[in-house]
């Protein structure tokens, strides 16, 4: 009975051949899941990027937009600027005719008149 070999192969190579299946099957399924993640990796960089994308291109509207305040404000402070210099010259107009200085206020006049020409030079400078 010791030369009989038995027909079915031993049951130990049978563990060892299923284990080596199992693994491989274990392997395919995480190599799946591993590309399954990257996948989802990928579209999560991109949302990033896009969100990204959106935030610069806000900066700069609201860079352009501080930019074109600044520029506004600027204009405004000159612009009161000027008027208080007309007021001064108004007042010291009225001061000086109050006064019967007619001489002083005839000056003043005129170099209220020379500010209101440059302001207009200054206008038709800005639009033009």
């Amino acid at each position: 009975m010791d030369s009989i070999k038995p027909l079915a192969p031993s049951r130990r190579v049978s563990k060892s051949k299923h284990r080596k299946q199992w693994k491989n099957k274990e392997r395919r399924e995480k190599m799946e899941r591993l590309k399954t993640d990257m996948v989802e990796i990928g579209e999560g960089q991109k949302r990033i990027r896009e969100g990204q994308r959106e935030i610069r291109q806000k900066f700069e509207e609201i860079e352009s937009e501080c930019r074109s305040l600044k520029e506004e404000t600027m204009n405004i402070a000159k612009q009161s600027d000027y008027n208080q210099v007309r007021i001064n010259l108004m007042l010291s107009i009225l001061k000086a005719r109050e006064d019967n200085n007619f001489a002083h206020a005839d000056h003043l006049t005129g170099l209220l008149r020379e500010e209101m020409e440059k302001q207009e030079q200054g206008k038709a400078g800005l639009v033009g």
